[in-house]
């Protein structure tokens, strides 16, 4: 006998697993708003109004990493371990622990198994019951080496505070989340400190990449003979390049600018592989960005906008995506009807989801570009990069968002939800709610 974790209605499948998933996080936002405007959680003489609450919530619900607040002078510890659990809920941890106790709970069904493949954004429905386990395992395992190495990196500021700056790291890091509690300076004291850049850099990337490829990196560590999945090697082709491209183009457009100041030539690229990844959807910064030229900001932004991998916590289009689009134009050049990529056919149908994913992201950020360029007196380039940071989940910020209206607060706090979800699995779940049953003619347009 086992006590199940879900309400009656959802057992008599009257929920839809998309309700489930979507009004989940919304709940969990609310829930950890109400209890950020506890004044418990609060250094002493410190408020936190509603918006900000709200903000924060959000911000650490759907892993990004904006803040309107100083975490570490707002909050006291109960305040930051609030936000360290809302970071594990709405990361991978919010996916993994529900399909971990849905799949061990008896629940078994087609649903149920499209609620497991929509929440992990899997590829395909195999394997589900052994990936939740793995990933609990590997999950754990990075986590715990990463909370060891930061604890030894912050050894001089004391066992128990060195613990917990290692614990919250190390989980904010994991999961893409950008959050810190180093006061004002943030991250910017330990810009060429090698340990603290290599352990961050390798917890996003390893957070990033999905569980699916980790699981799939397992597999053949466990039996050599298995042969790597495409989806996993254009997941780490691509992260990869993505990588290099970023540090490159950011080292070439900083050299003279935000890189100026360090003369070795490992610290510039120490600097600018961390910007790298940290830019594919983690937040983490070691620079002001506030002072990067417009063509950094711009550039950095197309990285948010591709973000990580499926099954990761991070945000943005997924790499994946970006892939399939890059070999759609380029086979499309050559005539070709379906895209190649390592010696095998991509599907019409993941090549459409990828085009659907594209033009709705698109439409989305420009929306939310226009509102806010009509409510706050700031740069375009500085909103621009703000929207791309929110809707990618990424975190990196110019410094300007704790001075946005309440209004402006709200539209991004949106908008980091839907980067959260995809605009996709929002359409897809409004679709479910409206479907037309009349057939209608076909009849060809004129295009070009």
């Amino acid at each position: 006998m086992h006590i199940s974790l879900l309400p009656d209605p959802i057992l008599k499948k009257k929920i839809h697993p998309l309700n489930f998933l979507i009004f989940g996080l919304f709940l969990t936002i609310i829930v950890g708003t109400l209890l950020l405007l506890l004044p418990a959680v609060h250094r002493e003489n410190v408020d936190v109004s509603l918006p900000d609450a709200f903000f924060t919530a959000t911000s650490a619900t759907t892993v990004t990493g904006l803040s309107t607040v100083t975490v570490s002078s707002t909050f006291n510890f109960w305040g930051q371990l609030i936000i360290l659990v809302l970071i594990n809920l709405g990361g991978l941890g919010y996916m993994t622990i529900v399909t971990f106790f849905l799949l061990n709970h008896g629940i078994r069904g087609l649903k149920y198994a499209l609620f497991v493949k929509e929440s992990l954004n899997l590829p395909s429905l195999e394997d589900i019951f052994s990936l939740g386990k793995k990933v609990f395992l590997t999950i754990a395992a990075f986590e715990i080496v990463g909370v060891i190495l930061l604890t030894f990196f912050w050894q001089e500021k004391g066992f128990l505070r060195a613990l917990w700056l290692g614990i919250f790291h190390s989980m904010s890091a994991f999961n893409n989340a950008g959050f810190d509690l180093l006061g004002s300076a943030g991250t910017t004291p330990y810009a060429t400190a090698p340990l603290f850049n290599i352990t961050i850099m390798a917890l996003i990337f390893l957070g990033g990449i999905g569980v699916i490829v980790i699981s799939d990196l397992l597999a053949i560590a466990n039996d050599m003979k298995k042969k790597m999945s495409l989806h996993t090697k254009i997941v780490l082709v691509t992260s990869g390049s993505l990588i290099v491209l970023g540090a490159v183009g950011f080292f070439a457009l900083e050299q003279n600018g935000l890189l100026e100041k360090y003369d070795s030539p490992f610290d510039t690229s120490l600097i600018s592989l961390f910007h790298s990844v940290s830019a594919r959807t983690a937040g983490f910064s070691t620079v002001d960005l506030g002072n990067a030229s417009t063509a950094t900001l711009l550039f950095f932004s197309s990285l948010m906008f591709v973000g990580a991998s499926p099954g990761s916590s991070g945000g943005g289009i997924k790499t994946t995506t970006f892939s399939l689009l890059v070999l759609f134009v380029f086979y499309s050049l050559r005539n070709k009807p379906q895209p190649e990529a390592f010696g095998r056919k991509i599907s019409r149908e993941s090549v459409e989801k990828a085009l659907q994913l594209f033009l709705l992201s698109i439409a989305v950020i420009f929306f939310f570009i226009l509102f806010l360029s009509i409510l706050e007196d700031y740069p375009l380039q500085k909103i621009i990069f703000e929207t791309f940071s929110a809707f990618g989940t990424v975190g990196l910020t110019t410094g300007i968002i704790p001075t946005f209206s309440s209004a402006s607060k709200c539209a991004l706090a949106v908008l980091m939800f839907i980067g959260r979800l995809t605009p996709l699995t929002l359409l897809f779940w409004i679709s479910i709610h409206h479907r037309s049953k009349v057939d209608l003619l076909e009849e060809h347009v004129s295009v070009g």
